[in-house]
């Protein structure tokens, strides 16, 4: 795979198409990568073309634990490892086989998501994917946002925790994707990395849906 993404790499102009889906805690993702990836099929079908768009998310880490022979639970232990804040890295520095086995498994998710994008017709939300496939010509880059009092208040109502509880969470979950996804940002880089941002408080999940798919018509994704 490693040799393939090398050859690649000069042709990400031709490759993808690759919508990205990040946001933020308590916006729907994984909905919405699920309702835009049916719509897109459907035209896919009216167009007289075999359905091929799909969406993936926590399949990214079953791949990359195949690619490094790991259990799948040891990735996602460095993935909520490097989401966790600068005490673990500090504690953690003084192990050199810390470093040598987590950049690894680093470059291999970003590599595997990377694979994907090349690949096309696929719907990738969440793990860094907007800053992985950003270079991407055919590709569409989305980020999912909402006040912090209407993300707390479906935080509280999906775990059935009190709102003060809910806040705290959504809080820390958000800063944690944020420090993931900067793993993946090129150092110093200024580029910006969406497209369409959606308030999904303001926005139904149909809308946000329509809106997506329209701008992957005004960019030739489909």
């Amino acid at each position: 795979m490693g040799d393939r993404l090398e050859s690649s790499s000069t042709k990400l102009a031709h490759q993808g198409p690759v919508i990205t889906i990040s946001r933020e805690c308590g916006c729907p993702g994984n909905d919405i990568a699920a309702m835009l990836m049916n719509k897109l099929n459907k035209k896919m079908v009216k167009d007289g073309h075999a359905p091929k768009w799909k969406w993936v998310n926590k399949e990214i880490l079953l791949k990359t634990s195949e690619e490094l022979k790991m259990n799948p639970r040891d990735v996602e232990t460095y993935v909520k490892a490097r989401e966790s804040g600068v005490l673990h890295d500090l504690v953690a520095s003084f192990t050199e086989t810390y470093y040598v086995r987590n950049a690894n498994i680093k470059k291999v998710i970003h590599d595997v998501i990377l694979h994907l994008a090349i690949e096309g017709h696929v719907i990738i939300v969440g793990r860094g994917g907007g800053a992985i496939a950003w270079n991407i010509s055919k590709s569409l880059h989305l980020y999912l946002e909402a006040p912090l009092s209407w993300k707390s208040g479906v935080v509280s109502t999906q775990k059935g925790i009190p709102l003060a509880e809910a806040r705290k969470f959504v809080l820390e979950r958000d800063i944690q994707r944020l420090k993931f996804r900067d793993n993946f940002r090129a150092k110093f880089s200024d580029e910006i990395y969406y497209d369409e941002r959606f308030n999904c408080k303001s926005l139904t999940n149909e809308q946000i849906c329509e809106l997506a798919f329209h701008a992957a018509e005004l960019k030739k994704l489909i």
